[in-house]
């Protein structure tokens, strides 16, 4: 990559490489959990556990991710969205809403149609049901992360889709002023504190509030990439952060508190961290090895249908599991199964519906994006050119 250290908005090609890395972590923990019986995987199969079993930190990724996105172009406008609130909601509204709502119809009528999607069958999948009515108009209005019975229904990622949608509207009413008025570090200081709360408390410990704490240290980490001072300590931090995360698995263990807020927002910590020190980098003039590889073709074009795929995997997994059943297949064998040979298919479906449906509502960004993918492709199989390196940024 060319030397951005002139620019407002230097290219970031490896954003959707790590959003694409993400969804792709979310699917293989998703594939291990929906394996034979409700829990049966994690008991019988621990050391593969122990290797998929963080695929839920996917999440914070997408968060930290979005938070360091929607911020980048503020820094330049004042701390202030370029368009006002009404254009910004807009925009929000277009990329988002269309998908998710093609997705949970699918998922409705993959329940309604599919005989064996209606019972309880012991699996993971009976999370998910019964799917009535007020589960499905508070998913339909993106509130269903209101109550601890509706937050997991119908398909479960999608919880995640209305928290994020909440925190949009955050974002310029309440996080924004305060960063103009208060400064980053007391805004992302207040907001971890507050939004971690629940994780002592157990009031609403199931919408994840802490989320809004991890979109905030993407907000900073944006705020540090673009700073013309050198931050040296970024480095440090992100090596904190990944000790915090440590020790968080541990000390929740060892007293047995609510373990997801408290790593789900060191691990954000270290993602922040890790997009401020590269970014750094890159407006210096220098991609860091460590991130090339998310900017390869390949990598890019995962992360442009990587939405498809977190919307739409979970019913498809669990469908196959509950197909699977029957064979009484060995739990070994039964994983090997949905990771290596069904997991791959699910995600083939989910560009099916990414070119489908959400192709439609990308940004402009992300559309430039897809139309030089679809260019170096053509060119590729033209000359016979087996490269895959990019240097087109999605969002």
């Amino acid at each position: 990559m060319g030397n951005n250290a002139g620019n407002t908005r230097p290219e970031f090609p490896y954003l959707d490489g790590l959003r694409g890395s993400a969804a792709i972590a979310v699917v293989l923990y998703h594939a291990f959990l929906f394996t034979g019986l409700s829990n049966e995987s994690t008991t019988e199969l621990p050391v593969i556990d122990l290797v998929v079993g963080w695929g839920y930190l996917g999440v914070p990724v997408f968060i930290v991710l979005s938070g360091y996105v929607l911020m980048l172009p503020t820094l330049s406008n004042g701390y202030k969205l370029r368009g006002g609130m009404g254009r910004y909601l807009k925009r929000r509204a277009r990329r988002v809403i269309p998908p998710y709502y093609a997705a949970l119809i699918i998922s409705v009528l993959l329940i309604l149609f599919v005989p064996v999607m209606q019972q309880q069958s012991g699996t993971q999948w009976d999370t998910k049901l019964p799917m009535t009515v007020p589960s499905v108009v508070s998913h339909f209005l993106l509130i269903h992360d209101f109550s601890p019975d509706w937050i997991g229904a119908i398909n479960g990622p999608l919880w995640s889709v209305a928290v994020e949608a909440q925190i949009y509207i955050l974002f310029p009413l309440v996080l924004l002023p305060l960063w103009r008025m208060l400064g980053p570090r007391w805004v992302v200081a207040g907001a971890v504190v507050v939004s971690l709360s629940p994780v002592f408390t157990g009031i609403g410990v199931w919408a994840h509030p802490w989320l809004v704490g991890i979109f905030a240290l993407g907000m900073w980490s944006a705020q540090v990439t673009m700073s013309p001072k050198r931050n040296r300590w970024v480095g440090p931090l992100f090596v904190l952060f990944g000790a915090l995360t440590m020790v968080a698995i541990v000390a929740t263990k060892a007293f047995d508190i609510r373990s997801l807020g408290l790593i789900e927002i060191c691990a954000g910590g270290v993602v922040a961290a890790g997009l401020a020190w590269a970014g750094q980098r890159v407006v210096a003039g220098s991609t860091p090895w460590i991130v090339r590889p998310f900017q390869t073709r390949p990598m890019i074009r995962l992360g442009l249908f990587s939405y498809s795929v977190y919307l739409l995997h979970s019913p498809l997994l669990a469908l196959a599991n509950l197909l699977l059943l029957p064979m009484e297949l060995p739990i070994g064998a039964h994983w090997a199964i949905m990771t290596f040979a069904i997991a791959p298919v699910v995600v083939a479906i989910c560009y099916g519906f990414f070119l489908l449906v959400e192709k439609n509502f990308l940004n402009s960004r992300q559309r430039q994006a897809t139309l030089e993918l679809e260019e170096h492709t053509t060119a590729d199989a033209e000359s016979g050119d087996p490269s895959v390196r990019a240097e087109s940024n999605s969002r």
